[in-house]
């Protein structure tokens, strides 16, 4: 009988909790392409080799980034064009946290994965120069806003490490360095 009583008690008490309760919003798996526009340093670092470079400093870049998120895991692919035939690319793994309300959120991130070069626009704009493979650790801090049910603006603050291939071959000495890109973009997003 008193277990009678306190199973009816819990299962009246659960009912009412998610009777009452509001719905979470934590997506558990999203996915999202989002458009970039900013700015970017390409001195790079620490170069292996003699080559020059043509410019170097801050340089406007425009691109695009797909993603998708489970929990905390991200991943997503990153293309950054600065024009003149310089960009890049990035295939990125890493952790993500999400902090804040339904309209406005603070994302911290943090992965590593694989980088091309294509006219030198990590290492110093140079027209012509080959395109270059590396390894990549990278961070950033976004604030966003929601503008519509599915779609964020935000303004982010991303900083990388990087160590790519010599120009002429995989064997010679390595150029490594770091970037930093601050930029505006538009995000779509979807997630259960």
């Amino acid at each position: 009988m008193q277990t009678k009583a306190i199973a009816t008690s819990l299962l009246v008490a659960v009912g009412a909790v998610a009777f009452f309760a509001a719905p979470a919003r934590a997506d558990v798996v999203a996915a999202y392409v989002q458009g970039h526009g900013g700015v970017g340093n390409n001195e790079g670092g620490t170069r292996a080799s003699t080559s020059g470079s043509s410019s170097s400093g801050l340089s406007p870049a425009v691109g695009f980034q797909l993603g998708a998120r489970l929990l905390i895991f991200e991943g997503y692919y990153d293309r950054t064009a600065f024009g003149s035939g310089a960009s890049v690319s990035r295939g990125i793994l890493g952790l993500r946290v999400g902090l804040g309300g339904e309209g406005l959120r603070l994302v911290l991130h943090a992965g590593g994965g694989v980088v091309t070069e294509e006219g030198g626009a990590l290492t110093g704009m140079t027209v012509g120069a080959a395109e270059r493979n590396g390894v990549v650790g990278r961070a950033g801090v976004a604030l966003e806003k929601r503008l519509m049910p599915a779609l964020w603006g935000g303004a982010a603050l991303d900083g990388e490490v990087f160590s790519l291939s010599a120009a002429t071959s995989s064997t010679g000495p390595r150029t490594e360095g770091q970037d930093a890109f601050l930029s505006l973009y538009l995000k779509f997003e979807l997630g259960i």
